[in-house]
């Protein structure tokens, strides 16, 4: 064969890849949140399944958790779990159930919490707290590698690049949704994420005064290169942890501009 020819081919090649790609992304299914003010927000109206979501919040994660549960509920009218890496040790099945995902359709998975060690010498604490971590990040793969799960939800304060690539590849093997909580502190850091929404505090006064906390999200990233100009409004109730839309969106004409 010439050299014509095999460069040819390789052309041909390559185009049928493209094609087949860009059929993949065209086919990926959006499932709306039945939030009405945050699937006007999220572009095509809902979340992708097969993709990796970060909810980042300034509050330790506590609204952007009730706000991800409440969204990725939906995704359970299809088959498989939702599994929970919770390396923190605080997470409570009852905040699941609240918002219509039972019992016998999670997984919680707690990687062993490092032993606290008296000593002048923390070099030993800090390598347990290291193991502990990898633990959690080695759990969070496995999970969402796994066919049986539809939803992998943790909350991840640090994770190297290649950590997130993982975590790319084993949501377009299995099909499985993975859901990251993080903190601000990340918001500075590049997104390797389809989605990259931000949780923040609209009107705090009104916490105290009716037990309901109004919360603003903002798309910051969009791997679709589709996005919003406004923000969703969302009421999260103290109490219960139901959340609740409010129906306006600001601003919500879509921008010309991708999203990153």
């Amino acid at each position: 064969m010439s050299a014509t020819a095999v460069r040819t081919e390789a052309i041909q090649s390559l185009r049928r890849q493209l094609l087949a790609s860009q059929r993949s992304q065209t086919v990926q299914q959006i499932i709306p949140t039945c939030l009405a003010s945050l699937d006007a927000l999220l572009p095509h109206g809902g979340l992708p399944a097969a993709s990796l979501i970060e909810w980042i919040s300034e509050d330790a994660g506590l609204n952007a958790g009730s706000i991800a549960l409440k969204s990725i509920m939906p995704m359970f009218a299809l088959h498989g779990c939702l599994a929970i890496v919770d390396e923190r040790h605080d997470f409570h099945a009852a905040a699941a159930r609240c918002h219509g995902i039972p019992l016998s359709r999670m997984l919680l998975i707690r990687p062993a919490h490092a032993v606290p060690v008296h000593s002048p010498n923390r070099s030993r604490s800090v390598r347990q707290s290291s193991v502990s971590h990898s633990d959690a990040l080695w759990a969070l793969e496995q999970a969402a590698r796994c066919p049986g799960v539809r939803v992998v939800l943790t909350f991840l304060e640090q994770a190297s690049s290649t950590v997130m690539r993982r975590l790319q590849l084993a949501v377009e093997r299995s099909g499985a949704t993975v859901v990251l909580i993080r903190p601000a502190s990340i918001l500075h850091e590049p997104s390797f994420a389809d989605l990259r929404l931000h949780v923040t505090a609209a009107q705090p006064s009104l916490a105290s005064i009716t037990g309901r906390r109004r919360l603003k999200v903002q798309l910051l990233r969009s791997r679709h290169g589709l996005q919003h100009t406004g923000h969703a409004q969302l009421e999260v109730d103290h109490e219960t942890g139901a959340v609740h839309s409010i129906s306006e969106l600001a601003d919500s004409k879509p921008s010309t501009s991708p999203a990153f």
